[in-house]
């Protein structure tokens, strides 16, 4: 045989080469199977360090599966009493003014996290018991004046000896929240009958308006950012009424689409009109077909009110015609209007929906690709998110009536991907059987001792559900990488959040009465530090609070000792049916004060 230079070159026999070459391939596998195998048990040795956070002193080490040393965690500085990671005003100068968005989740990176136990208020007190709780609350669990001294004419809340006390005034309702809910049901009969359940109160003060609500089975979530307020959303949950930190401004609310029954705005100072209606866009997105937007304040009523707005009546009646003209271009109808509440219903007509596809229309209809539920670090953008196939189906008139909603599967359960009726109905069926379990084991459950809950990681809500007679409430966690069950959970009736547990909860330290988990470090162990999870538990949860953790095994004694560093007393038992797979730690977070004072 040639080479192209003319030179002879030998033919090789291929079966002379058959022999070095199989023994060059077996030589070549086991050596990478021997890095491999190194790789990978280095590999495996930091993540199991990783997930588990071994640092720290030594003091004492659980076996088990995963061993983990003992972490002594110190007392973080008592300036940081009031601690919120995500929302920390320190930190507010690093982002933009524009839109407030300094004051949405901005989360410090990985080196910046605290290490330490978030300490109480001097003088802090195990929180009034609810029903009790609702008007009034300890002076040292939440010590700040700023809306008593800045809103003592609104009635907001006053101060007497030791306590504040909420009398249930608010700036739209001067009369009191009653008489505010009162007239509003008048204009709105479906607050009357369960056709209204779920509500959600933008810039909510103190609360006092989710509050009134609760006692005419409307669950509420309070919604406001930690601003120059001072605590708003602290002084909701220290009453025992649900709340969470946020701001609509540049980002989606971690709500799924379509949940909301009601959505509520008493003088919340948002600029509905501006920025291309982003704001109401977002209301738009959240509220379930057939569902209520209530505007109580400017510029509702401006022909009476327009002189106490320090405004003019032309500005006013201009801003009213506008806010009309962007509701009706997103397919809203005013529903009633009364004295200094308007109230507007969003269509389950498709027809009106299909317009907004023509050219020039504006907002336009949404067709960039962002799914109608993204709703984690999603940015906001001007166009109306457009109802789906199933828009009759979840609509408002066509969902039973609240309690009968709770345990019927809704249809929505069948766009979660291995769900249908059966899987609903054996979750709840499995959660009525565990939390009849749970309250053998912990007694406190049912009780006045209770009020505040997050089950950190539900599917359908199935623990809230079972718990629903009791004197509680629970905020459904539902993880920003699992399936996306939450839209079935607002379906039910239930309140909830999308959240991802790598990063703080948005809420003020000590808010919670009970943590419940079932699987999540399991299922979180590959994304998330094990260490920064349970202090983040710990900053959550309230002295003398309690947590119910399910989970592996291989994960149990690892969690005690974590759990032994955060100064919590815990007791290891066995699930309800006994299983060695799975096992339940009962842990209770004990009070103690910081050595500091400020």
């Amino acid at each position: 045989m040639k080479h192209n230079d003319g030179k002879v070159l030998h033919q090789i026999d291929k079966s002379s080469r058959l022999v070095p070459m199989t023994f060059m391939c077996i030589v070549l596998c086991g050596f990478s199977f021997y890095l491999g195998r190194i790789f990978c048990s280095e590999k495996n040795m930091y993540e199991v360090e990783n997930i588990t956070g071994v640092v720290g002193s030594t003091k004492e080490t659980i076996s088990g599966p995963l061993s983990v040393k003992f972490i002594d965690f110190p007392e973080c500085d008592i300036a940081y009493q009031d601690y919120t990671p995500c929302t920390d005003p320190k930190r507010w100068k690093q982002y933009g003014y524009k839109r407030l968005t300094f004051l949405e989740r901005h989360c410090s990176p990985p080196f910046e996290r605290k290490e330490c136990l978030v300490p109480p208020p001097d003088g802090y007190k195990s929180p009034v018991r609810w029903p009790k709780s609702k008007n009034e609350c300890w002076y040292r669990n939440v010590p700040y004046d700023w809306i008593n001294k800045r809103k003592s004419n609104q009635n907001w809340l006053r101060k007497e000896g030791e306590k504040f006390l909420f009398p249930g005034g608010g700036t739209m309702f001067p009369n009191g929240v009653g008489a505010y809910v009162d007239m509003m049901q008048d204009l709105i009969p479906e607050m009357k009958d369960g056709t209204i359940r779920t509500a959600m109160d933008t810039g909510c003060g103190v609360a006092s308006w989710g509050g009134d609500l609760l006692d005419r089975g409307i669950l509420t979530v309070s919604l406001a950012p930690r601003d120059n307020h001072e605590a708003q959303v602290q002084f909701a949950l220290e009453r025992g009424i649900p709340a969470i930190l946020g701001i609509i401004s540049t980002q989606r609310l971690p709500f799924p689409s379509n949940s909301f029954d009601m959505v509520h705005c008493s003088r919340c100072l948002i600029p509905w009109t501006e920025f291309g209606g982003v704001y109401l866009l977002e209301v738009h997105r959240i509220l379930r077909p057939g569902g209520f937007w209530v505007l109580s304040g400017p510029p509702v009523n401006y022909k009476r009110r327009w002189r106490g707005w320090n405004t003019t009546l032309e500005a006013q009646k201009s801003d009213y015609e506008k806010l009309q003209e962007l509701l009706t271009s997103m397919c809203f109808k005013l529903f009633n209007k009364k004295s200094d509440i308007s109230v507007w219903q969003k269509t389950t007509d498709n027809d009106c929906y299909m317009k907004l596809a023509a050219i020039d229309t504006y907002p336009p209809k949404c067709d960039d690709g962002t799914e109608p539920d993204s709703a984690w670090y999603t940015p906001l953008r001007p166009c109306v998110v457009v109802l789906n196939k199933n828009v009759k189906k979840i609509a408002l008139s066509s969902i039973p009536k609240w309690p009968q909603r709770l345990h019927i599967a809704p249809i929505r359960v069948y766009d979660v991907p291995r769900s249908n009726e059966k899987t609903f109905n054996r979750d709840g069926t499995k959660w009525r059987k565990r939390a009849k379990h749970y309250k053998k084991l912990l007694p406190a459950i049912g009780t006045d001792k209770i009020r505040n809950v997050i089950d950190m990681n539900t599917i359908y809500g199935g623990f809230a559900a079972a718990v629903i007679d009791d004197p509680l409430w629970v905020m459904n966690v539902v993880s920003s990488s699992a399936k996306n069950t939450l839209a079935v959970v607002f379906d039910r009736g239930l309140i909830g959040t999308y959240h991802d547990w790598c990063e703080a909860f948005s809420t003020y330290p000590r808010t919670y009465d009970l943590l419940h988990s079932d699987g999540l470090f399991t299922s979180e162990s590959h994304r998330c530090d094990m260490k920064y999870v349970l202090l983040e538990m710990d900053r959550i949860l309230r002295p003398y609070g309690y947590a119910i953790i399910r989970e592996s095994s291989f994960f149990v004694d690892p969690i005690a000792t974590i759990a032994k560093g955060l100064r919590w007393n815990c007791r290891k038992e066995a699930t309800e049916d006994g299983g060695t797979n799975d096992k339940l730690l009962i842990c209770q977070k004990r009070l103690w004060y910081s050595k500091q004072s400020l």
